[in-house]
């Protein structure tokens, strides 16, 4: 081919790209051709999530569950090239309902309409008509009142389920121990008063009796005339039905234990019944550390709500357990499934507006397994269904230190054929 022709041949080639580059972008295209990358409205945002802690005691692990909760979020966002980061700011009511909603109005006035924590009903209680008036979305990781299991309660959820159920396997337990005649110490508050009405109907109904109830002053610290009434009452019951037949049942959080404990150990009726208790003190480490020999004594053989220990479970109990030193309770798994459940509804309704979070966390939480199991709730916000992990202090206990004297699960209750499984009896 002669050098002329093989030139003219590549100039007409040259413009012959040139004219179709042009008309490719003068002839209109199909629309499916013009692809571009979906951009989340969520993308710079800062979200701010309000932690109140309930009491001190409560401070160091829900710390160490949020945390946990807001590095692996934030790990999943960047995955969903989402770029939105999580501020997590904590507050102490300090035992006080009062300063709950103080510390609720701060987070308020610093923008926070998402807050987490509130392990005590009568904080939420105190604060829900404070978070409705200002839209603040509560999600409580231990609030089990059954009062609060009311339609149209506003801008609350409840991890766990309320207390109607955990009276019942309160019930079961004791018939099932053996025992018919129960004296009831418990505190004066929204808790301590559902929780009691409930177990109180379901053990009447299963031939049970309650011998006494002394309701007390949550912010009471001296407890010998409560005391020194059941030592009282007690001498009375064993006489007439024997010892084997009469107990204890401690309505109490973790402080209120350890200073019932130490005041009971001076008067023999009240340590000679065996006691019982909830998830208000069960795996109380103060109690064990500082009357550990007396706990022993008694027992306190309590009921847990129960988590699923699944795989996610166990990757969150080992984080927590590096941190912390024993591994989680079922409230601190709770909180750390509280905190995803929140951040999944974001994301699917891709908006922090409070209203909308509130009305797509059902179905959410519908098709959500957490760390603790499935998240499903019921028509108030509360969780749908739970069985409840029996614990006991034991000489060679599991938590807080094993083969000491401490904690350990020793049955299981199911809700379902309304039984109960000991591992052990102790």
């Amino acid at each position: 081919m002669k050098i002329h022709n093989l030139i003219t041949i590549t100039i007409l080639f040259i413009v012959g790209i040139g004219i179709g580059y042009i008309a490719g972008y003068i002839t209109p295209r199909a629309p499916t051709q013009i692809v571009s990358a979906p951009t989340s409205p969520l993308n710079g945002t800062v979200l701010l999530i309000g932690v109140i802690h309930s009491n001190p005691v409560y401070v160091n692990s829900e710390e160490a569950a949020a945390q946990i909760a807001k590095e692996e979020i934030e790990e999943w966002l960047r995955s969903l090239g989402i770029n939105m980061s999580i501020q997590l700011l904590f507050e102490n009511a300090e035992g006080s309902a009062t300063k709950a909603l103080e510390k609720l109005q701060s987070l308020a006035a610093r923008g926070v309409h998402f807050v987490l924590g509130f392990r005590w009903s009568s904080h939420v209680k105190a604060c829900l008509d404070f978070a409705n008036k200002n839209k603040i979305l509560i999600i409580s990781d231990a609030s089990t009142s059954p009062a609060l299991s009311i339609p149209n309660r506003g801008y609350l959820i409840r991890m766990p389920v309320d207390d109607t159920y955990q009276g019942k396997a309160i019930a079961r337990m004791i018939i099932d121990y053996g025992v018919k005649y129960v004296a009831v110490l418990q505190r004066a508050d929204a808790w301590g008063d559902g929780l009691y009405e409930s177990f109180a109907k379901r053990f009447s109904e299963l031939g049970g009796n309650i011998i006494a109830r002394v309701r007390y002053d949550p912010e009471k610290t001296d407890f010998t005339p409560e005391i020194k009434l059941l030592d009282d009452t007690f001498r009375d019951a064993i006489n007439k039905y024997g010892k084997d037949k009469v107990g204890l049942l401690l309505l109490a959080f973790e402080d209120d234990s350890v200073a019932i404990q130490a005041t009971a150990a001076s008067y023999p009726n009240i340590m000679s019944v065996v006691w019982f208790g909830s998830d208000g003190h069960v795996r109380a480490e103060r109690l064990v550390a500082e009357q550990g020999s007396n706990a022993l004594k008694v027992k306190h053989i309590s009921t847990y709500m129960g988590v699923s220990e699944s795989e996610l479970w166990r990757n969150f109990a080992e984080k927590y357990k590096k941190i912390v030193g024993t591994y989680p309770g079922t409230y601190d798994t709770l909180l750390y499934d509280s905190m995803w459940l929140l951040v999944k509804t974001i994301v699917e309704v891709q908006s922090t507006d409070v209203d909308k979070v509130y009305k797509a966390i059902f179905s959410v939480a519908e098709r959500s397994f957490g760390a603790s199991g499935w998240l499903a709730l019921n028509e108030y916000g509360d969780r749908k269904e739970a069985y409840y992990d029996i614990w006991a202090v034991v000489e060679k206990g599991e938590v807080p230190r094993p083969g000491e004297i401490g904690w350990k699960k020793v049955g299981i209750y199911d809700p379902i054929s309304d039984k109960i499984t000991w591992f052990e009896r102790v």
